[in-house]
């Protein structure tokens, strides 16, 4: 049997903690409507100048009240202990996972949001006197995100915070940001590669008489960023596997028959011999692909999450369920194109 303490829910839309859980009708956090706000985030400044901004003051200094008078169980404290708990989460999520990084981040009010994408049109150029351009509309498409949830469930004996050595939540806590992490990731990794697709050859392929690369990367990758222009979208990104950076590094076009010195493939770097180009290089995407895309067409949908805390008398425990609601989406196939066959 389980004893629900604390509900404690997170809004990326709003940088607001809020008292309560997922659990009512017509929740809108632009407006902060049915719940009651604890305190605000600012994930730009450090722990202590001003991270985490107390709004209901009172509950901080309950609390504080309960702390020194020895109430250590004051749902007021344990307000505080979950905001610590779920701010670390947030804060912890994204240390080891890179493809974030290929998303235009959208915080989601709700559970759900139409974004409009505008189809482009070109202008009319060098217009005679006294004619008249080509008159131009938008025309509007409806990106849908609609948020689905990843959990994750941490569950804390008595006995294991007895006899451990190392304080367990905190451990769980790295645990539970990992594994939230590593489902996102792969996630978006997944949706960016749903791309329309280009054949090439392999980049890793060295010539067996000169020892110098077959294949020269940056034809493929301008072929398909031609493509995209022409499509009227900027292409910005390129995300790819470490087996597929390692073969764009120590390509002879790219970088000679010198090895590519102090250079890790993995990570967010500017790709070599194409400047303002980003790479986003991560384990999760496709091992014999790489991907160009706009990133202003690769949503990443964000919306709250959650954290609940309970006690099991029963078995001695104590828990804490953490739902993280999100939708990465490719909103049109125009701005992003998947290079297969890149590495073998």
């Amino acid at each position: 049997m389980r004893q629900n303490l604390i509900d404690i829910t997170y809004s990326p839309y709003s940088h607001k903690f809020y008292e309560g859980a997922i659990d009512k009708e017509g929740v809108d956090f632009a407006r902060d409507y049915a719940y009651k706000p604890l305190a605000k985030y600012n994930p730009d400044l450090k722990e202590g100048d001003g991270q985490l901004e107390p709004i209901d003051y009172e509950t901080f200094r309950q609390a504080e009240r309960d702390f020194k008078s020895g109430a250590i169980d004051a749902t007021s404290l344990g307000n505080i202990t979950v905001i610590d708990l779920l701010r670390e989460v947030i804060k912890r999520e994204w240390r080891e996972f890179n493809a974030i990084e290929a998303t235009r981040r959208v915080p989601v009010p709700k559970l759900q949001l139409n974004v409009p994408i505008a189809a482009k049109y070109t202008a009319s150029e060098k217009v005679p006197e006294l004619v008249a351009a080509d008159q131009k509309s938008n025309d509007f498409t409806q990106a849908q995100l609609r948020l689905f949830k990843n959990v994750v469930d941490i569950y804390e004996s008595d006995e294991s915070r007895m006899k451990g050595t190392i304080e367990p939540l905190n451990f769980e806590i790295d645990q539970a940001a990992g594994a939230l992490g590593l489902a996102a990731n792969g996630q978006i990794a997944l949706e960016i590669e749903t791309a329309t697709t280009a054949g090439k050859a392999d980049w890793g392929t060295v010539n067996g008489t000169h020892g110098r690369s077959d294949r020269n990367p940056l034809d493929d990758i301008l072929a398909e960023f031609t493509v995209i222009n022409g499509l009227h979208h900027r292409p910005n990104v390129i995300t790819m596997h470490p087996r597929v950076a390692g073969d764009y590094l120590t390509n002879t076009f790219i970088n000679g028959q010198m090895p590519p010195g102090n250079m890790e493939p993995f990570g967010v770097f500017e790709l070599p011999k194409f400047p303002g180009l980003k790479a986003v290089v991560d384990q999760s995407f496709t091992n014999t692909a790489a991907t160009l895309l706009d990133t202003k067409v690769m949503l990443l949908g964000e919306g709250p999450t959650v954290a609940e805390q309970f006690r099991d008398p029963h078995r001695g425990a104590d828990g804490w369920v953490i739902r993280q609601w999100m939708h990465p989406l490719l909103a049109t196939s125009d701005g992003a194109r998947e290079m297969t066959t890149v590495s073998a």
